[in-house]
């Protein structure tokens, strides 16, 4: 077992950190929020969420970037998370323009797994050293791991919630992949989470949109897996209606 899915189940808090201390997989424990249609998109907050969270992506593909210890996590997994963690945050508090930076890096050292607390270990304050390095002297290392400390604190079980990429890995298991296809389905979803408008649909439907997307460019040298009624495993195991989540 590599993933548990609890989201929706009336647990206490207490419950919660009981199974986060004693799983021995991943722990789900919420859901992204969805923006309501009837809420128009801020498009001034929404250029600057999509300029921060490319910035962020450029980041985490830097080559000189340090690698977390040996159990480092999937980048693209990491990349994911720092966004959910990104969109959590400014959910749940408004955050000045001047210390949306600060927020990125920081949502980085949490995503990394680190910045768990003041004493810290040596991974934890080279990333912090080098992510507080990229900003060009606009934030201390100090400071960027305080703000991943502040980032778990406010979000405590947020932090656990399941993303896109998640959802991508789970679908193209079931339907078939390739290295090409694969690759492309997480630049289509990569795409969408830096979009604001994309925060309408749930990440179910955004995964499972790339996942068919990504089996329809074999002419153009994308081959993919074929596997018997891979549509219907699709919807069975993404559970997403067809009408109103997937074709849009």
């Amino acid at each position: 077992l590599e993933e548990l899915d609890l989201w929706g189940n009336q647990l206490s808090d207490r419950a919660k950190t009981e199974l986060l201390s004693s799983a021995q997989c991943e722990v789900f424990l919420a859901l992204p929020t969805l923006l309501p249609p009837a809420i128009p998109i801020d498009e001034v907050n929404g250029r600057m969420r999509g300029i921060l969270l490319d910035w962020i992506s450029q980041l985490h593909t830097g080559v000189s970037s340090p690698v977390p210890g040996e159990a480092a996590p999937d980048p693209q997994d990491m990349l994911f998370r720092t966004f959910s963690h990104v969109d959590a945050r400014l959910e749940s508090q408004v955050v000045k323009r001047e210390d949306l930076q600060l927020l990125g890096i920081a949502c980085t050292l949490v995503a990394a797994g680190l910045g768990l607390g003041a004493a810290g270990g040596p991974e934890d304050i080279e990333l912090a050293s080098w992510l507080a390095f990229v900003t060009d002297g606009a934030c201390t290392t100090e400071e960027v791991r305080e703000a991943a400390q502040a980032t778990r604190e406010a979000l405590r079980f947020k932090l656990h919630q399941p993303t896109a990429y998640t959802f991508l890995r789970r679908y193209l298991r079931r339907t078939g992949w390739s290295e090409e296809s694969f690759s492309l389905a997480n630049y289509l979803i990569e795409l969408a989470t830096i979009d604001q408008g994309f925060l309408r649909f749930r990440p179910q439907a955004v995964a499972a949109s790339a996942a068919v997307l990504s089996r329809q460019y074999s002419a153009r040298n994308v081959p993919v897996r074929q596997m018997p009624r891979w549509r219907k495993k699709l919807l069975r195991c993404s559970n997403v209606d067809l009408e109103t989540e997937l074709a849009p």
